[in-house]
């Protein structure tokens, strides 16, 4: 295998490519690299067994081959030539040279024959849509997804697929996004799946390589095919059943709030609430809310916002003020409606614009 190609067109492949390799020393070969150079192009493959990450780029083929080698190596080697510098990969056999310029750098290798395959896809359903739209909906939701295992239905992006609509949802144990964008055409097949996050995370990287993406499924595996890449995934069997049900729920009290104002002053707040309940209380009253943190042994503090209109009964709440600032960092309007039921009840969070909303669990303390 001989081929020459330059940096800039190679490192942000083997960049996202890193991505998808096992950096946990169980098998060594998870921690490869495939290069394949067949008669006008190379092929990168990564995979840790879970996902898998697939890429082809032009390139000036003199020997056709194939081999695998680390790919965190090969990442900061060719990081750190200079820029616009040409790159000549040979493969001898057993090892892979590169050199570039005076650099000159020898990689061990192992067979290809031991390198991690998925399962190749008989699509059951597919979707085409644009990039920026799925990348929206994965940035307003997938930042609630839940990092613990015991459940593995909490740890992955729901995708509910019905007549023209595709939802996002995700939950971890205190809070629930959902988003939604609108097709120009109707899909006559209903589907949802659940993708695990490490998989939507890395996807919502490679959305701006192209207009549209690609989304294929067989309901075991899912595929997304982003101009010249193609990442794998295994989904998650189990699923949240009704994740959305929760905001069909009348919410008699209701506020709007100025979004940015109130960001700021929840984290002004927050600077002096406990390290384990991060508790503030939102006391909501006819013309003000009243933002102010649990008593601790540092003190408390409280601000006032003037002018927010509220309907229904006045009402303290009680949040956590890490997570509701992760919310409120992902509003983009300039208010937002709170929908509340008592102050022991999950509220209801939407702005106004923008299909999505959140849910977030209040702090149940009798006494404060």
């Amino acid at each position: 295998m001989q081929f020459s190609i330059i940096k800039e067109n190679i490192l942000p492949l083997i960049q996202h490519a890193n991505n998808f390799t096992s950096s946990k020393g169980i098998n060594t070969i998870l921690e490869n690299i495939l290069i394949e150079a067949e008669e006008e192009e190379i092929q990168l493959k990564a995979s840790n067994t879970h996902m898998g990450f697939s890429a082809k780029i032009k390139a000036n083929i003199e020997e056709t081959g194939t081999t695998t080698v680390s790919c965190k190596k090969l990442h900061d080697i060719i990081k750190e030539l200079p820029n616009a510098a040409v790159i000549d990969f040979k493969y001898d056999g057993s090892k892979l040279k590169l050199t570039s310029g005076k650099s000159k750098f020898t990689l061990s290798t192992i067979e290809p024959e031991f390198f991690p395959t998925m399962t190749p896809i008989t699509p059951e359903y597919r979707i085409k849509m644009k990039s920026g739209s799925l990348e929206k909906l994965l940035q307003k939701t997938i930042f609630c997804i839940s990092n613990d295992p015991s459940k593995t239905e909490y740890t992955g992006a729901h995708f509910k697929v019905f007549g023209n609509k595709l939802e996002i949802g995700s939950a971890d144990f205190q809070r629930i996004a959902t988003a939604e964008t609108v097709f120009d055409e109707e899909f006559s097949d209903e589907f949802t799946i659940n993708i695990p996050k490490k998989t939507a995370i890395e996807v919502s990287k490679l959305l701006d390589l192209d207009d549209e993406v690609e989304i294929e499924t067989d309901k075991k595996q899912v595929q997304f095919k982003i101009d010249n890449i193609v990442v794998y995934s295994k989904l998650i069997e189990k699923f949240i059943k009704n994740i959305g049900s929760l905001f069909k729920t009348n919410y008699p009290i209701s506020a709007r709030i100025p979004t940015r104002q109130f960001e700021e002053v929840v984290r002004r707040i927050s600077t002096i609430t406990s390290e384990v309940s991060r508790g503030i209380v939102l006391s909501f009253n006819e013309n003000a809310l009243n933002i102010f943190s649990l008593e601790t042994e540092y003190g408390q503090g409280n601000e006032i916002i003037d002018g927010v209109e509220l309907e229904g009964e006045s009402i303290d709440i009680i949040f956590n003020s890490k997570l509701l600032l992760e919310i409120i960092n992902h509003i983009d309007s300039e208010f937002f409606t709170i929908k509340m039921i008592g102050r022991k009840n999950p509220a209801i969070i939407v702005p106004e614009n923008g299909k999505y909303q959140y849910l977030l669990v209040a702090i149940s303390i009798d006494r404060y």
